[in-house]
């Protein structure tokens, strides 16, 4: 009998695709099975407790984490707290994308159409790369059954405005898509019955959406301290196992 799997991409942003900055990233963590996953979020959520007090409006001795304490964001936290939390992360699996701003056209930077659609290629980009990557390891198999769930920070969509993203990620993997700018096929991916479920969350309710956060906060940060020597900023971000450069 065929067997069911499951996978599970947690995603949010860093920077923004316009003139005024340099890079833009969208980055995650990626789990296998449901037990995966909660098992991250159990060990998450348990450490994130444990900082969350230092960050609390009331004197760190009368906090208990309730609605006075905020949510943890890159931005705001210290080093010594960025480098906890993401020594956890490293124990599971990483995506990213960079963006280059440099690169891209200001026709696209500078049009919300042009730009959403380029946003959308990206991330379709990105799950497509990672989901042919775990299907190179033998992670996944192309003719099981597979049940995707993409899982993206509201906010992010809501500055981004998103094209049609589920039907986008369902083609490209079942059926392939046809370059008409270079007249290439790209074949599907996967071969089984394919179910792909997009989820925009809410991040302060969703301790996978803080992760994805993290890490893209701190793929971004490092882009920039090492914007000269990719060499370096390759080496650095070694931890990302999946990963697309554009454009």
């Amino acid at each position: 009998m065929e067997k069911e799997q499951s996978i599970y991409i947690n995603i949010d942003d860093s920077g923004k695709l316009v003139n005024s900055e340099k890079v833009s990233i969208y980055a995650g963590l990626v789990f296998l099975s449901k037990k995966e996953k909660d098992k991250f979020i159990t060990q998450y959520r348990s450490i994130v407790k444990d900082i969350k007090c230092k960050y609390c409006k009331k004197n760190i001795e009368k906090c208990t984490n309730n609605k006075d304490c905020p949510e943890l964001k890159h931005n705001m936290l210290k080093a010594k707290h960025i480098r906890r939390l993401v020594n956890y992360i490293k124990k599971y699996s990483v995506l990213c994308c960079v963006i280059n701003n440099t690169k891209v056209y200001d026709n696209i930077k500078e049009n919300t159409a042009s730009r959403g659609r380029f946003l959308d290629y990206s991330l379709k980009l990105l799950i497509k790369n990672t989901v042919k990557e775990l299907i190179k390891e033998n992670s996944i198999n192309p003719n099981n059954s597979t049940n995707l769930i993409v899982n993206i920070d509201e906010q992010t969509t809501k500055s981004n405005g998103y094209y049609n993203l589920r039907e986008g990620i369902f083609e490209e993997l079942k059926f392939g898509i046809f370059n008409y700018n270079y007249s290439v096929m790209h074949k599907p991916i996967l071969y089984g019955d394919l179910d792909v479920k997009v989820s925009y969350q809410k991040s302060e309710k969703s301790f996978s959406i803080q992760a994805a956060d993290l890490v893209a906060g701190t793929i971004r940060r490092t882009y920039l301290n090492n914007i000269n020597d990719i060499t370096e900023f390759n080496k650095k971000i070694n931890f990302v196992n999946y990963k697309v450069f554009l454009p």
